[in-house]
């Protein structure tokens, strides 16, 4: 089980930004690099990401996945259980802008562990 979900969450990730408001202007992803070109994706927040555009979300999203996957050693997509994680991971960004993506994705898993959902 504890494999299924790490997949799931690693998956979360393929879509991760939240809609902007109207009040926000959204970036490049490249706003967020270092000045060699180096995107520190463990210290990107909520915000951030979900002021991104969407292709740029989309993006990192299918790295955050390759990268859970590469870590379990994972090799295979739930389609329907990715769409809900990425639901719940985006609905958890917008109510805590201020955490790390990457909690934001512990944070879903944990959820899933406990078996809320």
């Amino acid at each position: 089980m504890l494999g299924r979900v790490d997949l799931r969450v690693a998956l979360v990730a393929s879509g991760l930004a939240a809609p902007v408001s109207a009040a926000q202007a959204q970036v490049e992803l490249k706003t967020y690099m270092d000045d060699k070109g180096y995107l520190n994706v463990k210290a990107l927040t909520c915000a951030q990401l979900a002021n991104t555009f969407q292709e740029d979300a989309d993006f990192l999203g299918a790295w955050y996945s390759g990268w859970w996957n590469g870590h379990m050693k994972r090799h295979s997509i739930n389609v329907a259980r990715t769409k809900e994680g990425i639901h719940e991971v985006i609905v958890y960004c917008k109510a805590h802008p201020n955490d790390k993506v990457v909690d934001a994705v512990d944070a879903y898993v944990k959820k899933v562990q406990a078996g809320g959902q």
